[in-house]
């Protein structure tokens, strides 16, 4: 190594190799002739240590072999720090990989007390952090402040905020975050307790604010998986009355309980991703419903819950604040320009407003507390309208300078993501069926075409998952086609790409994100009875 012009050493009878302990060296030199070299707990560390100065590879492999074989709880952080200086790397992932897995275990020892804010910042900001809670993870990194409270509490913000304290249980969130007076005294600090107390307490904006932060993003040891649901919709021929989930990152379906009947024309939201809601719809006769409908995922059954006002059939729902509201839509004689809301704390219905004109098929959606109402078919014929209202539910009112869409529409579907309302699809102006998509930014109260869809989408569903819009099935522009097609939408690439098959092509689905735990799920549910006299598809 210093055999080389540009080094002074190459030149000199002697040269003195500061920081390589002086039995590592002799063992080294006995290696270099006969090849054979004894690795102890004991001279471990200064082997790799002087093996990694003097370039012998071999040597080197042989020592993180020998800690690789002896890592465990008490020691994992300490090998991770020791291999991370003298850059072995390989050593360096697997000790950290085996803290991750470990953690609950390898934060009780006396190590863990002992490292840098960065260090442990560099450990539980992993989404693969295995914990049976993050109340685990609070606690340690709580140990470890209190451990040197007044030397380590300037750096307590750096690491406040990797701890995902949006699913540390209420209590141990008001007991022991909100009490903490290192919390109280610093306003990072504070700034984080108040995002997962308005986790905590804004359950229906749960999904409106995990778009764009991942502390509000279980962990994936976790198992809750962001799923697309899909219920009922109809075809020419039938009206479904089954429920297929679809997991993107396995790309793998099941079911979940099949709806109380076959349901087409409705509407659905999620309440804190964890709750279904099915409003109104048509029964398999044809016939508009009043029902309400309330997924239970815990027992995977549906429960009946307090009727509409009104039957309503292809309305717009939309969740916000404990309510949901249901807007127009037909009772089977006229278009309806009312708005009813539902409690869920009361299980009360409740007329709250009217719109300018009675629509049906209008997209609802709901951003900073503001129901949105986007296109919608209007008057005898059904023209679309390009018309967005906003209306303010805590001051009963509706702003009139929100901007038209960019085309009419109606009969589309609109999702909200990182707070921009995105509306796609649709019958366009009343002539055809469109593939066009676009996006509103309600902080410059302007719209913007995205690109266009894979596929031309009548009365599609859509949601959002782990960030990306999905669309599935709709009407094509062909007469009696109907699309089993799911297209997925980045916004980084603003590509749309086609990515699986529902289990039967239909319009009038409806479409939502649900958390759950997949492998909690059955493969297969079995709905029984027929829809419209032809044997039920779902």
């Amino acid at each position: 190594m210093f055999t080389t012009s540009e080094m002074s050493e190459s030149s000199q009878p002697t040269v003195t190799l500061n920081g390589i302990d002086s039995d590592a060296m002799s063992e080294l030199i006995e290696y270099a002739y006969t090849s054979e070299i004894t690795i102890c707990e004991n001279n471990v560390q200064s082997l790799l240590s002087a093996a990694n100065l003097l370039m012998m590879q071999s040597v080197r492999d042989a020592c993180s072999s020998f800690f690789e074989r002896f890592l465990d709880e008490t020691n994992a952080i300490g090998i991770n720090c020791f291999a991370e200086l003298h850059g072995t790397q390989e050593l360096t992932k697997k000790a950290k990989r085996f803290v991750l897995k470990k953690f609950s275990q390898v934060a009780q020892q006396d190590e863990w007390l002992h490292i840098s804010a960065q260090k442990i910042v560099e450990f539980i900001k992993e989404d693969d952090l295995r914990v049976s809670s993050e109340d685990e993870v609070y606690e340690a990194c709580l140990r470890w402040l209190n451990h040197a409270p007044e030397q380590r509490k300037a750096d307590f913000h750096l690491i406040l905020q990797y701890i995902r304290l949006a699913f540390v249980s209420p209590y141990i969130l008001m007991d022991r975050v909100a009490s903490c007076k290192i919390v109280q005294e610093d306003a990072i600090c504070r700034e984080l307790l108040h995002e997962a107390l308005q986790f905590h307490l804004l359950i229906d904006r749960r999904s409106e604010m995990s778009t764009t932060n991942s502390r509000l993003k279980p962990r994936t040891c976790s198992e809750l998986t962001e799923t697309l649901v899909f219920l009922g919709g109809e075809d020419e021929r039938v009206v479904v009355r089954g429920v297929e989930i679809y997991n993107p990152e396995r790309d793998e379906w099941k079911k979940l309980c099949c709806l109380p009947y076959a349901v087409s024309k409705h509407a659905i939201v999620a309440s804190g991703a964890s709750t279904l809601y099915l409003c109104g719809g048509d029964y398999p006769n044809g016939r508009p419903s009043s029902e309400v409908w309330k997924y239970e995922q815990k027992l995977d059954t549906w429960i009946q819950l307090s009727d509409m006002l009104t039957p309503r059939s292809e309305l717009g729902l939309a969740l916000i604040d404990g309510y949901i509201y249901a807007c127009g839509g037909t009772n089977g004689e006229v278009r309806l320009n009312t708005i009813e809301r539902y409690s869920i704390a009361d299980n009360k219905w409740t007329l709250i407003a009217s719109m300018q004109i009675g629509m049906t098929s209008p997209a609802c959606c709901s951003l900073n507390g503001y129901l949105y109402i986007t296109g919608g078919a209007v008057l005898e014929e059904g023209d679309a309208v390009d018309l967005v209202m906003r209306f303010d539910p805590r001051k009963i009112e509706w702003s009139n300078d929100i901007a038209p869409m960019r085309i009419a529409r109606s009969g589309s579907a609109a999702v909200v993501l990182k707070r921009k309302i995105y509306v796609c699809g649709g019958l366009q102006s009343n002539t055809e069926n469109t593939n066009l998509a676009e996006v509103y930014d309600p902080t410059i109260n302007q719209w913007q075409f995205i690109a266009p869809m894979r596929e031309h989408r009548y009365r599609p569903g859509a949601a959002v998952v782990n960030e990306k819009i999905y669309v599935c099935g709709g009407q094509d522009e062909q007469p009696g086609k109907y699309h089993e097609s799911v297209e997925c939408y980045s916004i980084e690439t603003d590509q749309w790409t086609i990515i699986t098959e529902l289990i039967c092509g239909r319009s009038f689905l409806a479409c939502a994100m649900l958390l759950l735990k997949w492998s909690d799920i059955l493969w297969e549910h079995v709905c029984e009875g027929e829809t419209n006299s032809l044997p039920d598809i779902g």
